[in-house]
């Protein structure tokens, strides 16, 4: 594919590989050397502190409820939350994993909690110890049940490995401490030379898939417009979808929006708790399946 893209690439096995990394646990990988190593929450909080004069932005203000039937014809959408309401003529749902807590999507979407680790910064001692680039990303060619990993500018080393089917929407503590437990062990495998760096922070993240790999894409009532569901790649096609529905909600011309509605919406899924035998089932299948990459 990176060929025919006619993107740069170069199969590195065996030595060429560990010399670029500096670690010996994988044996080939596609060095593809026009990407670049993003820190998500930098970048959000770099959009926040820059948007225009005519955005607002609200933090830490969870919507409790919601209606498209107010009664003025200027602003049919009201929005309600702890500290207040907003009154809008449109609303672009984009929220993701929680839909369906709108009534959206209901029965639609999987959602999955991804967890990830990072340890404390190496000392310039355990630097040494790790040669090869200073900054490096491996992703797995299966996401789902692969491990991802990082070695950020800061020098720290990130462990993003376990994906779970959460329908509650919630992750617990224990399953955190289960996580983090779950990480250092694989660090602790891959680097057996730095002993004694532990993981300093530990989170869950939602995210979700449909059945069909289709987004949640468009119109979804009168006044309301959906941009959710990017199937695990958030970062690309959650900025593609958001720049589309932007204009689709506007009337702006985009012969994008076009291509992106011909992808459908997300297939129905079984009701529970055959969905959830049925989801769990096709881990278990991708784990085994797949359990020589990681």
């Amino acid at each position: 594919m990176l060929q025919s893209l006619n993107e740069p690439n170069e199969w590195l096995e065996g030595p060429a590989l560990h010399e670029k990394i500096g670690f010996k646990h994988f044996r080939a990988a596609i060095y593809t050397p026009g990407t670049v190593l993003l820190n998500p929450a930098a970048l959000t909080r770099g959009l926040a502190d820059h948007l225009p004069e005519n955005v607002r932005l609200f933090e830490h203000s969870p919507v409790v409820r919601w209606n498209n039937e107010f009664s003025t014809d200027k602003y049919p959408v009201l929005v309600e939350t702890p500290s207040g309401r907003v009154r809008a003529r449109k609303m672009i749902l984009a929220v993701n994993v929680f839909a369906g807590q709108f009534g959206f999507y209901k029965q639609q979407i999987i959602p999955l909690a991804a967890h990830a680790s990072l340890t404390r910064p190496l000392t310039v001692a355990e630097q040494q110890k790790l040669p090869g680039l200073k900054s490096w990303g491996l992703t797995p060619a299966n996401a789902f049940v692969g491990i991802t990993m990082r070695r950020t500018t800061d020098q720290r080393i990130l462990i993003r490995q376990n994906i779970r089917y959460e329908p509650k929407l919630r992750v617990s503590d224990e399953a955190l401490a289960r996580a983090r437990k779950e990480h250092q062990k694989l660090f602790d495998e891959r680097f057996p030379d730095l002993g004694g760096v532990t993981m300093e922070h530990t989170w869950a993240g939602f995210i979700c898939a449909s059945q069909n790999g289709a987004p949640g894409f468009g119109q979804v009532a009168p006044n309301v417009y959906s941009a959710v569901c990017q199937n695990g790649v958030g970062l690309t096609k959650g900025t593609v979808a958001g720049l589309l529905i932007a204009d689709l909600a506007t009337g702006k011309e985009n012969a994008l929006v076009n291509d992106m509605l011909a992808l459908g919406e997300p297939s129905q899924l079984p009701p529970r708790p055959f969905l959830d035998w049925g989801v769990r089932a096709r881990f278990a299948w991708e784990l085994w399946s797949s359990r020589a990459e990681a």
